[in-house]
């Protein structure tokens, strides 16, 4: 049994989890700018089709990552109720895999959106804001929006997180409480067995002939 996911697993779901963050923070700062006129505004700004492709291609992906991880969770439920393990582990884990997860989210995040926004403007106009195009009133806050997307999208993966190395943690733990006992006794000592001892006359005297007095006698 093998429980835990893969490290190329483990990328392929980061990936994909970065790439619905990313598209939903583009999204939110576009509303909060536009309002009304968000399709609008993003048509003007060059997301055509390709970006709608885009952007349904993330929805998507992201719903299937939800699914396996849903799937996932409940097989190992399902195996720590079967095995009645009991093993637990204490909040601060939790809080811990949220600090983990949810800044580095939100940081790269930001990063991408700079980028894309940079790379958005260069095509349209010919020149970009910069580094801090997030800042510019154009954007509305959306540095903050981004910040924000990143930490709520972080916290919800942090649970999921969270719950998996439990549920991992409490089958572990009735693996090793099952485990068959190791023997501890010492090995069995080899028999020896002693020889009767000879001495060196007798060995000798069964060496030679008994003298010649003694056999004519």
């Amino acid at each position: 049994m093998r429980p835990g996911m893969s490290r190329l697993g483990i990328l392929g779901v980061a990936a994909i989890v970065q790439i619905a963050v990313l598209v939903l923070a583009h999204n939110l700062v576009y509303l909060a700018r536009y309002g009304s006129r968000f399709n609008e505004a993003l048509m003007h700004s060059g997301h055509g089709d390709g970006w709608k492709a885009a952007a349904t291609t993330s929805v998507v992906l992201g719903g299937i990552a939800a699914l396996v991880a849903a799937a996932r969770l409940t097989r190992l439920s399902l195996l720590v109720r079967r095995e009645r393990a009991t093993a637990r582990l204490d909040g601060p884990t939790f809080l811990r895999t949220w600090l983990r997860i949810g800044p580095a989210l939100a940081l790269s995040t930001v990063l991408l959106l700079t980028i894309q926004e940079n790379l958005e403007q260069a095509a349209l106009y010919g020149t970009s804001a910069g580094l801090g195009i997030l800042l510019s009133p154009e954007y509305a806050g959306g540095l903050w929006i981004a910040l924000a997307v990143g930490f709520a999208i972080g916290l919800v993966v942090a649970l999921v997180a969270w719950r998996f190395q439990v549920l991992v943690a409490r089958l572990r733990a009735d693996c090793e409480a099952h485990a068959p006992a190791r023997a501890t006794s010492d090995p069995r000592p080899s028999v020896v067995v002693d020889r009767p001892a000879s001495s060196i006359l007798g060995r000798r005297s069964a060496l030679r002939a008994p003298p010649v007095a003694a056999s004519a006698a």
